[in-house]
């Protein structure tokens, strides 16, 4: 069976190669302009690459150093992380509390160290059962980051 199956797509292959058969050879055009516009989107997204490569050296060069927010975009994705964490712990999920109680505990994902809002975060994702939230908890209390 798998015998004819093969014979058949053996056929199909040599018939296409037969000016007779027009659908076959429409195909193979269209399997070619795809692959050429792969090629000049691939050669689209090098040349950005390239772009965003050099503009970061050339501002290395004249400032002596790399502000983080100067040559990338890291600050939006904090802040859409930031307010997707927000949105989710809001309607209660245990990891996002979390997330947002360690943003405020460390100062991460650009927000500003407070700890009354760390500790709330925290026990509420303790609460909702996450464990290592109660971990961090008992942690900040031992060393005095909560009062």
């Amino acid at each position: 069976m798998k015998f004819d199956y093969l014979k058949t797509v053996w056929t199909l292959l040599f018939q296409a190669q037969d000016s007779k058969n027009d659908v076959f050879l429409l195909l193979d055009t269209d399997a070619e302009q795809e692959y050429q516009q792969g090629l000049y989107f691939e050669q689209l997204a090098l040349n950005d690459q390239y772009q965003q490569y050099m503009r970061h050296q050339i501002y290395r060069r004249v400032h002596d150093h790399v502000s983080a927010h100067a040559t990338s975009f890291a600050y939006l994705n904090e802040r859409n992380a930031i307010w997707c964490f927000l949105r989710s712990a809001l309607r209660g999920h245990p990891e996002a509390e979390y997330k947002m109680g360690l943003g405020y505990l460390n100062g991460q994902l650009g927000l500003d160290r407070d700890y009354r809002k760390a500790e709330t975060w925290l026990k509420r994702a303790a609460k909702d059962g996450h464990p290592d939230a109660k971990r961090c908890l008992y942690d900040a209390y031992s060393q005095l980051a909560f009062s």
